[in-house]
């Protein structure tokens, strides 16, 4: 049966390694379908660890790297850092030139006082206004208002004599006591005392809108004041260039190591100026292949190689994979052919050796089992019967005889499978590729040449 193939490296492990196995243990014979002599590879059975792993490579980065920027323009004055310092959060990298900026402080400084100081007793002045007219007002002290109703009370009065004048002499010229000119003049008198009471009415309720409007204008100016008194706008301003001033001392947010110094003296000191890395705690950025991402998770053990540092193995274990494939400088999703995950794997292990920078080789374990015995890929097919089989080398009678022997598939990496059932242990031999041989073929052993 044809089996696919697949592309990434798998691992063989343990007490003893199958890649090893299968090297020194493949032998030669002579299988004759037609009596002539075949070199057909086989394994020699021996139990062994088989892992089934992704391999990637990335560059070895800081868990903990830290970009140090400014965004002041001033230019660097002094430099107190450089590449390999060991610091801690707090300490001081570099120094600003700040003459200019302490200009601005003092000056800041003195336009603030004399604000405060003006709009102090501004706002005094438009509390002692608000609170007088209301006052008035309210205890009826208001000379406007006194005066106006004083007005409405004399008219008021008049108008009471003259209505009583009218409406007695209009008895009498009716009862003809009186004359015509006498009634018509008490009528006249009467109708100009009306009119007048009615314009200090008017007058009256004129001028407590005005007052009460005195009183809004009043409140509103003294809320205006106030609001002037409390405006921040300047201590902000302030409390800005003061900040910049603490600013211009250039700080190590975090602990860790220098890694690069781009602060020059005397060149502006906007920008990116330090990078501070934790050189300790290291991980490895790699890309995973669309066909793997789903098999790659969170918690998963990693093994871990640099040209660098020869044949040492550290531990790793996967953090993090990205839930969208790689995107482009525009942020969008990458759709070409060659779809990658990003993922992120943190070094287990501290060795001093394993530097920044590096180039590693990742081996990503997704399934590992010890004790089983493992055979190449194709050295499993299937019978008539629909079962799992190899072909075995049993010695009869002082010949080589090729017989099926069902087995159980396990755990398959890309080169080998995992198998299991009666009549496996130690020193058989299986013939690697079941399509190479039938039962009953009679063979003649022969070590291989390496």
């Amino acid at each position: 049966m044809e089996k696919l193939k697949k592309f990434k490296k798998s691992m063989i492990i343990g007490t003893a390694i199958l890649v090893i196995i299968s090297i020194l243990g493949i032998t030669a014979f002579s299988a004759g379908r037609n009596g002539s002599a075949n070199n057909v590879p086989h394994t020699i059975l021996s139990k062994a660890e088989l892992v089934n792993s992704i391999s990637v490579s990335g560059n070895i980065e800081s868990q903990n790297a830290q970009n140090v920027y400014s965004t002041l323009n001033y230019p660097v004055k002094e430099i107190y850092a450089s590449v390999g310092d060991q610091v801690v959060a707090g300490d001081a990298l570099a120094k600003l030139d700040t003459a200019s900026l302490e200009m601005d402080i003092a000056q800041q400084r003195s336009t603030l006082n004399n604000s405060q100081k003006t709009s102090a007793i501004d706002l005094e002045n438009k509390k002692r206004i608000y609170q007088n007219t209301k006052s008035q007002y309210e205890n009826g002290l208001n000379s406007e208002l006194i005066s106006a109703e004083s007005s409405v009370k004399t008219a008021e009065a008049d108008l009471q004599t003259k209505k009583t004048t009218y409406e007695n002499n209009k008895a009498l010229f009716e009862a003809g006591a009186i004359s015509k000119q006498e009634f018509s003049q008490s009528e006249t008198n009467y109708t100009v005392a009306l009119t007048t009471y009615n314009k200090a009415v008017a007058s009256l309720k004129s001028t407590k809108a005005k007052v009460e409007q005195d009183i809004k204008t009043a409140e509103a100016n003294f809320k205006n004041a106030e609001a002037n008194y409390n405006n921040d706008s300047q201590k902000i301003a302030l409390q800005k260039l003061e900040k910049n001033l603490a600013d211009s001392v250039i700080k190590a947010p975090v602990d860790g190591t220098v890694t690069a110094v781009y602060a020059v003296v005397g060149s502006p000191g906007n920008g990116l100026l330090f990078v501070i890395e934790d050189t300790k705690n290291l991980m490895v950025t790699t890309y995973v292949k669309e066909y793997d991402a789903g098999k790659v998770y969170p918690g998963q053990k990693v093994t871990i190689k640099s040209d660098a540092t020869g044949d040492k193995i550290l531990n790793g274990e996967v953090v993090k994979i990205s839930p969208a494939s790689t995107k482009n400088t525009a942020g969008e999703t990458i759709t070409s052919s060659t779809v990658e995950f990003e993922t992120e794997v943190a070094i287990l292990d501290h060795d001093p050796k394993f530097k920044i920078g590096m180039n590693t080789r990742l081996n990503i374990i997704l399934e590992k089992k010890a004790d089983v015995y493992a055979v190449p890929y194709d050295a499993v097919t299937v019978n008539s019967n629909g079962q799992n089989i190899v072909y075995v080398i049993s010695d009869e009678n002082g010949k080589k005889i090729v017989k099926e022997l069902i087995v159980e598939k396990g755990m398959e990496t890309d080169l080998y499978t995992e198998i299991s059932g009666k009549g496996l242990s130690d020193g058989v031999i299986v013939v690697n590729d079941a399509a190479s041989v039938k039962p009953g073929d009679v063979v003649n052993l022969q070590t291989a040449k390496r």
